[in-house]
């Protein structure tokens, strides 16, 4: 009888460490991005599944080579992947630039009331009109056109098909992003 119970539990410990969350197949997705000719370094590339399919977003960031590696994230237990799940993918890009305020201030400015009025300035003085505030911060600043990052129809850059399905990773994949700042255009391959 106390072997059938260890083994019973076991078997239990066994099931039980089984359960959870698994990543699904994943299909390795590398490319290139180019604007205007020139290798594009920082830009954050995002496939995001298209309209009535099926999938889970991906990005990635480009090197001074323009070359990047999509990743997909997942729940807090799973984390973040290379790869992604086959699919239909629209394509966005962006490059943006953190303005930051020089306000910094010292402890010896704060030890004046004038010192406390412009770190709360400096902290909370931005607020706009619906009540968010920037930190300190200035609003992010585009470093290539707007419409390359944009979902919606403004955006020039078409979907991208990923190999593989959700049960089953494709083979490794590479994509090409060409952007033309001037005319506003751009292709996927």
């Amino acid at each position: 009888m106390k072997k059938f119970a260890c083994l019973l539990s076991v078997v239990i410990m066994t099931a039980l460490v089984g359960c959870g969350d698994s990543l699904p197949p994943l299909t390795p997705v590398t490319g290139t991005i180019t604007m205007d000719g020139e290798a594009l370094d920082g830009a954050n590339v995002t496939l995001m599944p298209a309209e009535n399919t099926s999938g889970r977003t991906a990005n990635g960031v480009s090197d001074a080579s323009g070359n990047f590696t999509l990743s997909t994230t997942f729940n807090e237990e799973l984390g973040t992947a290379p790869g992604m799940i086959g699919g239909i993918y629209k394509v966005m890009v962006s490059k943006t630039e953190i303005v930051a305020d020089d306000t910094a201030l010292s402890m010896d400015d704060m030890s004046s009331m004038d010192g406390a009025n412009t770190m709360y300035e400096s902290q909370f003085g931005d607020m706009t009109e619906d009540g968010e505030n920037d930190g300190g911060y200035g609003d992010p600043e585009s470093l290539i056109p707007i419409q390359f990052g944009q979902a919606d129809s403004n955006n020039p850059l078409k979907t991208v098909t990923i190999g593989g399905t959700e049960e089953a990773a494709g083979p490794a994949q590479s994509v090409t992003i060409t952007l033309d700042s001037k005319a506003l255009t751009g292709t996927v391959q």
